[in-house]
């Protein structure tokens, strides 16, 4: 069973061969612990292990022989208790380490690694440090550069896992901005939010209370915004609150993300403003290419310091275009993929989920992960000085 960290248990261990728990029992011996404090498992028993509060500060943890993407499952895992997660391995090569270090690892050792250089590693800034940067409160925008690439899908995944307290942790706003044709509130089997046309028509009248009384709560940290209008409604004048309302979010909610479609994004340089990021969803057909290529040309027009960041979705195969080939067509590198996964998408339906929930594990879970790392609160700096793998492959 679990305990809390505190200040008499800095680090603990989870291992699964001699070595590891050789070197493994001086660290935590040396940080004032004891055996008590040293496991077995390894990295891929730690996470089985982490529901509630860490056993201490700092998790000194043992690779082993899982799969690189398996140990980067288990360290985010890990990391969303609040631990620091140092690991340990027998690979040498630059893509474990980055791999390790995307996913949240503070450090990665491949044997053979000292005391020394484990004691050495210092912990990054925690919550409640003052002298830690303060995050910043992304707004980010998903649409598809053409209908049916699953730009909806892609904007609900990311919400839940910036709420997810094993994911991003932040209080998050999933705003549908479809106000004709949205289906966010259909898909996750909730009613529609009326208060949403109220907030588009008076933004400057809305505040926390109002978000409060207004919103679908979809958990204790994800919040939803999802109606339509009549279809003879004037869509285009509700649509000039959104900058508006996007000011209000922000200074509630430490996340919003918007399910927008494109044709309100070319209808508005002001609601470009108020984007930090856009998640542009394309099809790898010459269809989707050739519109990406024109929205972003246009957008750029409109706002040139908007992130944009392309996204190749294999839901739908098209003419099969490769990321590479078509970076160079839109003159944006594919920041990631979203891989055809129709068995976990048919349960997140029928359940009325999502899929990063029904099947955490999954390609399309980890692309949305990854995803999220690119445009998500930038992490706290690295330490300058320490020996890691970096120093022994480069000097």
């Amino acid at each position: 069973m679990t305990r809390p960290p505190s200040d008499t248990t800095p680090l603990a261990a989870y291992v699964c061969t001699d070595e590891g728990a050789d070197v493994a029992r001086t660290a935590v011996e040396r940080s004032g612990g004891d055996d008590s404090a040293l496991r077995g498992g390894g990295l891929s028993g730690a996470a089985r292990l982490c529901s509630g509060a860490p056993i201490a500060q700092t998790l000194l943890t043992e690779m082993g022989n899982i799969p690189v993407d398996m140990a980067c499952d288990c360290v985010t895992e890990l990391r969303a208790t609040g631990a620091e997660v140092i690991v340990l391995g027998r690979a040498d090569d630059i893509g474990t380490y980055r791999a390790l270090r995307q996913a949240g690892a503070l450090e990665y050792f491949a044997f053979p690694v000292t005391a020394d250089e484990i004691l050495a590693i210092q912990r990054r800034p925690p919550a409640n440090d003052v002298t830690a940067p303060a995050s910043r409160r992304p707004c980010i925008a998903v649409t598809g550069s053409n209908g049916g690439v699953g730009a909806s899908l892609l904007a609900r995944n990311l919400a839940v896992h910036a709420a997810n307290p094993r994911g991003a942790n932040m209080r998050t706003a999933l705003i549908d901005a479809d106000l004709r044709f949205g289906a966010q509130a259909l898909d996750l089997d909730q009613d529609h939010t009326p208060g949403f046309i109220d907030a588009l028509r008076s933004p400057d009248r809305v505040d926390a209370t109002f978000l409060s009384a207004t919103m679908a709560s979809l958990g204790p940290q994800l919040s939803l915004y999802s109606h339509h209008i009549r279809l003879t409604q004037d869509v285009a004048m509700l649509e000039e609150g959104l900058p508006g309302l996007i000011s209000v979010l922000q200074s509630e909610f430490a996340a919003t993300v918007l399910d927008m479609p494109r044709g309100t994004l070319l209808r508005d340089s002001a609601l470009l403003q108020a984007l930090d990021t856009l998640v542009m969803v394309v099809p790898g057909g010459y269809g989707g290419v050739n519109a990406a290529a024109r929205m972003i040309q246009t957008l750029r027009e409109d706002a040139p310091d908007l992130r944009i960041l392309p996204v190749l979705s294999d839901l739908r195969r098209d003419a099969g275009l490769t990321a590479r080939d078509m970076g160079r067509s839109i003159g944006l590198d594919i920041a990631a993929t979203l891989p055809r996964c129709d068995k976990a998408v048919l349960q997140a339906h029928r359940t009325a989920g999502t899929l990063i929930d029904a099947a955490p594990r999954s390609p399309y879970a980890r692309a949305v992960r990854d995803l999220w790392s690119m445009i998500g609160p930038a992490p706290a700096q690295e330490p300058s000085a320490r020996a890691s793998l970096l120093k022994r492959m480069f000097g």
